[in-house]
C-alpha cells in the first residue's frame, strides 16, 4: 500500500495509481514540490512518461469495457459511493494539511473548504442510487425507453491551487455514471488524488476504475488525444483549454471545461455597506486571491464610490498576511516565483495604465522567504484597464463607479470570462433581477454559497458544461433511445 508519510519524505517509487495497483513510474524524470511560504524543497515527484499514460488508459479501458463497475446496478454504485465518501471523511485533516504543505493555502480556510469537497462525495454518492438512468415515452409505434449510460474512460485535469475541492466535482460524478477516470495530477500538488486514490482501494472499487499519475504537458496531450479517453474534463487556463477543447473535437470526444473568472460583486445603491463588506471581503481574496470565483471586482454606485472605497480598503488592511500554518494568517503566499512575477506585473499595470493604489502595491514585507504579496486594492479603475479584464489570481481587487444599473451590467459583463459573481442590496429580490442580467454560470445574492446539489461551471471563456448537481452526473452520460413495439 502507497504510504503519504513515505512519499513526503521522498522515500517510496511507487507514486502512481493504475489498475488497482500502486506502481513505479516508467521514466526517471522528477520535479520538486516546493513550500510557497518557506521556498523549501518538500519532496521530489515521478512524472509520467508516455508508456504511463498509455498503462493508465489501459486499465482504465479494461475496466470500463469488462470490469464490473459500469454493469452495476446504481443502488450497488452508490454503495461503494458512500463506502468511498467514509473513506474521504476520514482523511479530511490529511488533506487540509496537504493543500497547506503543497500550495499555501492558510491552514484555517483549508480545513473549512476540505468540508465542501466532502460533501460532494455524499451527494454523489445519493444522487447514484437515486437518479433516473431510464425513462420511458410513449410513441406511435409502441414506446421508447430512454437509457443514460456512462460515457466510458474520462480523463480528469485538475489544477494546483484546489486540486481535493476541484477531484470531488469529478470524480464521484463519473464514478455515480458508471465510468472509469484517470486523474492526471498537477506537478504543483500530486498528493490529493493519490490519498482518493487510496480511498476507493480501501472503499472496495474494482481494479482500473480510479487510476492516478502526474503529468507534464507533453504526456498530458497524449492523454488527451488518446483514443481510449471517451471524455475529457479540464479546469485550468484558458489557453490550456482551449487546446484541450480542439484535440478532443478532432476525434469528437466529450469535454467539459472551467476556466477560471473575472468576477464582478455589485453593490447596489440600497446596500447596507457594512453588512455586505462583512460577507464580502473574505470573498475577494480568498486563498491570497489564487480561486477562480473570486470577487475581485467591486462595482458601486458613483454616488457611493469615496465610502466604498475607503471602508472597503480599512477592511483589507486588517487581513492577516503571513505564515499559513498559521491558524490566524487570513492570506498566504502565492504559489511560487512565476506566480508572484505575475501578479507584481499586474499591480505595475495598473499603475502605468493610471488606476490609483488604494493599499499594498507590492510585495509583503517582513518575509525574508515565501512568496508574499500585500492585499492590493485599486480605485480611478477605467474598464479597459488590463486589471479590470483580465483574471490576475493573485490578492488585487479593483473599484469601479457605475451610473445606474444598466451601466452596472454592462461592466459586470465587461470580460472575456462568465464564470461567478454576486449582487448585494437591501431588497434581495430587486438583487435577484440584477443578477439575472449578468452573464455569468453562477450568482448570490448577499452572501456566497457553492452547494454540492447545484451546478457550477462558466460562460464565455469561463468555460462549457457544468459540475455539481444532476448537470454534474450527466457530464459522464450518454442518452440512448430504443424504440420499441407495444404499449
Amino acid at each position: 500500500m502507497f504510504e503519504l508519510s513515505s512519499a513526503l519524505s521522498g522515500e517510496t517509487g511507487q507514486c502512481f495509481h493504475i489498475g488497482g495497483r500502486w506502481v513505479s513510474p516508467g521514466g526517471t524524470r522528477r520535479t520538486p514540490v516546493v513550500s510557497p511560504s518557506t521556498e523549501e524543497e518538500l519532496l521530489r515527484v515521478p512524472l509520467a512518461d508516455t508508456g504511463d499514460v498509455d498503462r493508465a488508459v489501459a486499465a482504465a479501458r479494461t475496466a470500463f469495457d469488462h470490469g464490473p463497475w459500469p454493469r452495476m446496478s446504481a443502488p450497488e454504485r452508490a454503495a461503494h459511493l458512500r463506502r468511498l465518501a467514509d473513506e474521504v471523511r476520514r482523511r479530511l485533516p490529511l488533506l487540509a494539511r496537504l493543500w497547506t504543505a503543497q500550495v499555501g493555502a492558510p491552514v484555517a480556510f483549508a480545513e473549512g473548504l476540505v468540508q465542501a469537497g466532502e460533501s460532494r462525495f455524499d451527494y454523489f454518492a445519493k444522487l447514484a442510487g437515486s437518479y433516473a438512468f431510464h425513462d420511458r415515452r410513449p410513441t406511435s409505434r409502441g414506446h421508447a425507453r430512454v437509457i443514460r449510460e456512462p460515457v466510458g474512460v474520462a480523463a480528469l485535469f485538475v489544477p494546483w491551487n484546489a486540486t481535493f475541492n476541484i477531484l470531488a466535482y469529478k470524480i464521484p460524478a463519473a464514478l455515480a455514471a458508471g465510468c472509469a477516470v484517470i486523474v492526471k495530477s498537477p506537478p504543483e500538488s500530486p498528493l490529493d488524488a493519490l490519498v482518493i486514490a487510496e480511498c476507493a482501494a480501501a472503499a472496495g472499487l474494482p481494479p482500473g476504475v480510479v487510476n492516478v499519475i502526474t503529468a507534464d504537458r507533453e504526456e498530458s496531450r497524449a492523454l488527451v488525444a488518446s483514443p481510449g479517453v471517451d471524455k475529457i474534463s479540464f479546469t485550468g487556463s484558458v489557453p490550456t483549454g482551449r487546446a484541450v477543447a480542439t484535440t478532443a473535437l478532432e476525434r469528437f470526444a466529450r469535454v467539459t471545461l472551467e476556466m477560471g473568472g473575472k468576477s464582478a460583486a455589485i453593490l447596489l445603491d440600497d446596500v447596507d455597506l457594512p453588512d455586505a463588506l462583512d460577507t464580502l471581503t473574505p470573498l475577494t481574496m480568498p486563498f491570497a486571491g489564487q480561486v477562480c470565483f473570486a470577487q475581485t471586482r467591486i462595482l458601486a454606485p458613483r454616488s457611493r464610490i469615496s465610502e466604498v472605497v475607503a471602508a472597503y480598503a480599512d477592511r483589507v488592511r486588517l487581513l492577516r498576511v503571513g505564515d499559513p500554518w498559521n491558524r490566524t494568517t487570513q492570506v498566504g503566499p502565492l504559489l511560487n516565483a512565476r506566480q508572484l512575477r505575475r501578479v507584481l506585473g499586474y499591480i505595475d499595470s495598473g499603475r502605468r495604465e493610471g488606476a490609483r493604489v488604494v493599499t499594498g502595491g507590492g510585495r509583503s514585507p517582513g518575509h525574508e522567504h515565501g512568496h508574499y504579496v500585500l492585499p492590493t486594492v485599486f480605485a480611478d479603475v477605467e474598464p479597459a484597464m488590463t486589471i479590470a479584464r483580465e483574471e490576475i489570481f493573485g490578492p488585487v481587487v479593483t473599484v469601479q463607479a457605475y451610473e445606474d444599473v444598466d451601466e452596472a451590467v454592462a461592466l459586470a459583463d465587461a470580460t472575456a470570462f462568465g464564470l461567478s459573481g454576486s449582487v448585494h442590496g437591501a431588497d434581495p429580490e430587486r438583487a435577484y433581477r440584477v443578477a439575472r442580467r449578468v452573464t455569468s454560470g453562477q450568482l448570490s445574492v448577499n452572501g456566497f454559497e457553492l452547494a454540492p446539489s447545484v451546478p457550477f461551471g462558466g460562460r464565455k471563456s469561463s468555460g462549457l458544461g457544468r459540475e455539481g448537481g444532476p448537470e454534474g452526473l450527466e457530464a459522464y452520460l450518454e442518452t440512448k433511445a430504443v424504440f420499441m413495439p407495444g404499449p
